[in-house]
């Protein structure tokens, strides 16, 4: 008996435990892990690269090496272009989900370019399937505007043409920003 007043019993366990067996790493085991671990990385990176093309997938032009044939008729129009001292002033402007594009054409002196053709493209800086063409229409001599019902908030780049006849006579290139809702 313990100073408590417990009895103290001796406990003897009837069974054996198991001797267990110490860790060994095989070569199937290490053949396992090597595998799975490439197959996660290989996995990873699968679905990384599969999101980056589908949301941007690199192609500017389909045939670069036609377009670069070009480059220096482009750059001696656009030159003649600028000697002309046209401007374009864009804006854009939210309306419940869509938005209206305004752009005034005017040359040197602020007088109204009328009476072109004019055509727009939207680009989204990130990805080119949010890209948009856009006919604007002439609302007053030198105003051109078009609407469009659904667009997102942002950063977008403005590509403008003008057109008299078949001949481009104006080309711009500015960014516009769309406020929120």
């Amino acid at each position: 008996m313990s100073c408590c007043g417990v009895i103290i019993m001796p406990y003897e366990n009837p069974v054996q435990a198991a001797q267990r067996r110490p860790f060994q790493l095989t070569g199937g085991m290490v053949a396992a892990m090597l595998i799975l671990f490439f197959g996660v990385i290989v996995s990873v990176n699968a679905t990384i690269m599969t999101m980056a093309l589908r949301t941007m997938p690199g192609v500017e032009t389909r045939s670069a090496y036609e377009k670069s044939q070009h480059f220096n008729e482009e750059i001696a129009r656009q030159h003649e272009r600028d000697a002309r001292g046209w401007s374009a002033a864009a804006t854009i402007i939210r309306q419940g989900e869509g938005a209206t594009l305004a752009v005034t054409l005017a040359d040197r002196n602020g007088g109204a370019l009328a009476g072109f053709v004019t055509s727009a493209r939207l680009r989204h800086p990130a990805t080119s399937a949010r890209d948009r063409e856009l006919m604007l229409s002439e609302s007053r001599p030198g105003r051109y505007e078009t609407r469009f019902d659904r667009i997102e908030a942002g950063s977008w780049i403005l590509e403008l043409q003008a057109k008299r006849g078949e001949e481009v006579v104006f080309v711009s290139r500015s960014r516009v920003t769309l406020a929120e809702r």
